[in-house]
């Protein structure tokens, strides 16, 4: 998969620091993603500028900034440079409970989300233990505002397998979120260890990289 590549030297307090020159790795996005206009998104702090710009869709997430939101779980940041994306990952741990949303992280949208636009969440994951029976991590991924009642959508479910990936939910906004958007990250789903990467939000594509 197509990422921007950061280096982890720089890392302080769960954030990334972005290169001068970020480098792309070689497309692999099918050839319907060529006919999508590019769009970028209003009002982004500059040092997310570079990568709104090389991105088709309207980045909508800070993918410098691993400080999230959690309740329910442990999380522990971890620091190495052979990891995919910007070197690091949040490692999280959640033990057995009742529903898929006792446990969780938050990621902040910076930008609106528009009824019936298609939005896009692409990140680097991998499970360390899960004690699911075929030994994936589960991850339900969710578009909401992140105050109550909590109205969202575009519930979907990850299996995370052992090795580095990067995984992808699509859906359709069937509402508008102007202030206080967030992805969830769900992992209540299972008992399990997951490592959670680099993640991008984007709005107006249907995968992050064409």
């Amino acid at each position: 998969m197509n990422v921007l590549n950061f280096s982890s030297k720089g890392i302080d307090m769960f954030r990334l620091t972005l290169p001068l020159a970020a480098a792309l790795l070689a497309s692999t996005a099918p050839a319907t993603a060529q006919d999508i206009e590019p769009r970028n998104t209003p009002g982004l702090p500059d040092h997310l500028s570079a990568i709104d710009d090389v991105l088709t869709g309207g980045l909508l997430n800070d993918p410098t900034d691993l400080n999230w939101a959690h309740y329910g779980l442990g999380r522990e940041l971890i620091v190495d440079e052979t990891y995919p994306g910007g070197g690091a990952a949040l490692r999280i741990a959640i033990g057995e409970t009742a529903n898929a949303y006792d446990g969780g992280v938050s990621i902040p949208l910076l930008g609106r989300i528009r009824a019936r636009d298609t939005v896009t969440i692409g990140f680097f994951a991998r499970t360390i233990s899960s004690e699911a029976s075929d030994g994936l991590g589960r991850v339900n991924v969710r578009f909401q505002i992140d105050r109550p009642p909590y109205g969202g959508f575009g519930d979907q479910v990850v299996e995370i397998g052992a090795g580095w990936d990067f995984y992808e939910v699509t859906t359709t906004a069937d509402r508008a979120i102007s202030r206080d958007g967030i992805v969830a990250l769900q992992f209540g789903l299972e008992e399990q260890v997951v490592e959670i990467g680099q993640a991008f939000v984007v709005s107006g594509a249907p995968s992050i990289l064409d």
